[in-house]
């Protein structure tokens, strides 16, 4: 899906150190490009598969999925709302928590449905898109990124598509990304973060975030062929 900025190509970069905007601590990123820790035994490390997020399964209909959120997350009909992209014909079933580990503050989840098959093919996972009623520590945002980064890293993904720590935008950094054995992909960004990283041993700082920081986790069912409308070549 194209809001996932999965296309992106990064340039190589060195231990980028991110900050909360408003504490302006530098945090050393764990990990640098394609570089994951791993244990010690390739072996002993379970293989990621990317089915969807948690109980709500790519090829799900939007009737199924709305039950589930109500049954699993505790979703009030008041707290899911629903509607059309009309650029990528996809329907968006979005869910509103006030709060979902490990992140702080409120969580919005996003249900994409395909164009064609009407069967959820994406979810999206925000935190930081919603103002908390109370005031919460900006850093918390990126210690629960790196813990995520970690969780994610403890697993095997498909040969050579494992990526972290990589700027790809002003304030915005991917702090893990990889891509399972059959078609699936997932993302973990965190945006709104201001950061240091080296390159060619020049050193250069981001700008100014203009806003607190924002935890993206995007769970990708086709990362090559997402079902969403396009115009076919040669008809135009």
């Amino acid at each position: 899906m194209r809001n996932s900025d999965q296309n992106d190509s990064p340039r190589r970069a060195q231990r980028p150190r991110i900050a909360a905007a408003v504490l302006q601590i530098f945090i050393v990123c764990l990990l640098a490009l394609g570089r994951l820790a791993a244990p010690a035994s390739a072996q002993d490390i379970p293989k990621y598969e990317v089915t969807g997020f948690r109980d709500a399964r790519f090829g799900m209909s939007e009737q199924e999925v709305r039950a589930l959120v109500v049954k699993t997350l505790g979703a009030k009909p008041a707290d899911i709302t629903s509607a059309a992209n009309p650029v990528e014909g996809t329907n968006v079933l979005t869910v509103r928590l006030a709060s979902l580990d490990p992140a702080p503050g409120p969580a919005q989840v996003a249900y994409i449905f395909g164009y064609s098959s009407k069967r959820l093919i994406q979810v999206n996972v925000i935190w930081g898109d919603e103002k908390p009623k109370d005031a919460t520590d900006p850093n918390a945002m990126i210690t629960a990124g790196t813990r995520l980064e970690r969780y994610f890293a403890g697993f095997a993904w498909r040969k050579d598509t494992t990526r972290a720590g990589i700027p790809v935008g002003d304030n915005t950094v991917v702090l893990f990304s990889g891509e399972d054995e059959k078609k699936g992909a997932v993302r973990l960004i965190v945006d709104g973060v201001k950061y240091q990283v080296q390159r060619e041993g020049n050193q250069t700082t981001s700008p100014e975030p203009k806003g607190p920081p924002k935890l993206i986790i995007n769970y990708i069912a086709d990362r090559e062929n997402p079902d969403v409308a396009k115009i076919d070549k040669g008809k135009f």
